[in-house]
């Protein structure tokens, strides 16, 4: 999908407050929605794995490896939101070279 983009393209300064914008958005978005699915993939493989008679070892392992799996899932949707979004003052745009 592409968008359409103005004729004319106005770079601006990439400034130290505008940087913070950016890393503070996808900051906090990483923390909370990282922390819930953390909790409720750890919920649900323990859970299910304990009811399937697996020790508390392999289930540190699987549960170490699954939540890395659903970590990057998030952490890239979450990026994907950000470069979505619009500030108060600008907006990431992706050109192509």
């Amino acid at each position: 999908m592409t968008n359409e983009v103005k004729a004319e393209v106005k770079f601006i300064e990439v400034t130290w407050k505008r940087a913070f914008k950016v890393w503070w958005s996808l900051t906090w978005r990483i923390l909370l929605i990282g922390l819930l699915a953390s909790i409720v993939i750890g919920i649900l493989i323990n859970s299910i794995l304990r009811s399937a008679g697996i020790g508390p070892s392999t289930i540190r392992i699987v549960a170490g490896i699954v939540g890395g799996i659903v970590g990057i899932f998030v952490n890239t949707a979450i990026i994907r939101v950000v470069l979505r979004k619009r500030y108060s003052d600008f907006r990431i745009a992706l050109i192509e070279e």
